[in-house]
């Protein structure tokens, strides 16, 4: 998933820049930003919505492997329906809980560097604009939608993806 990736790229860029800090806040605990409590906190939240994130992926991909491998050429078995629509199912519960996690992680990363982590020259918030951009091609409330739909009703997500055309018609209420 490329928001698990934005993740590892929030966690990279932010530990690289605070190890690298040589200024701190005068009422900062700490000489240096990559000593003080309050900074070293931030970075670890970040660096668990990150391995959320990585981990929330593999779980993706390893419902993925597992419809791969129920499928046989020319063959549409029960067990094949059934990892598909898992593999979506998956794919749908990730999407709801990333397109949440990595946009955080990003704005975490300013309150750690403050005002300085909006410099041009850096290009940090490259990753939250990244983030929201990729979430907004796979809207949270379709999924989530979905998602609860399954729970409630048994009834398997869509696999039909298109733009622009509803599946059905509107209901005239």
């Amino acid at each position: 998933m490329v928001q698990a990736g934005i993740a590892v790229a929030v966690e990279r860029d932010i530990a690289e820049a605070v190890r690298n800090r040589s200024r701190n806040y005068s009422h900062s605990t700490a000489a240096l930003a990559k000593d003080d409590p309050n900074i070293q906190s931030i970075i670890g939240e970040i660096s668990s919505l990150a391995y959320t994130a990585r981990a929330l992926a593999r779980g993706v991909a390893e419902a993925l492997q597992r419809a791969s491998e129920t499928g046989v050429a020319g063959r549409d078995s029960p067990e094949d329906r059934e990892a598909n629509m898992m593999a979506e199912i998956r794919s749908e519960q990730a999407q709801v809980i990333i397109s949440e996690l990595v946009p955080r992680s990003a704005t975490l990363l300013f309150d750690a560097l403050g005002a300085s982590a909006t410099s041009i020259s850096r290009d940090l918030d490259r990753h939250w604009r990244n983030s929201r951009t990729v979430a907004s091609h796979n809207p949270v409330a379709f999924k989530q939608r979905a998602i609860g739909d399954w729970v409630l009703n048994g009834t398997p997500p869509t696999t039909d993806w298109q733009v622009g055309t509803p599946k059905c018609e509107p209901s005239a209420t």
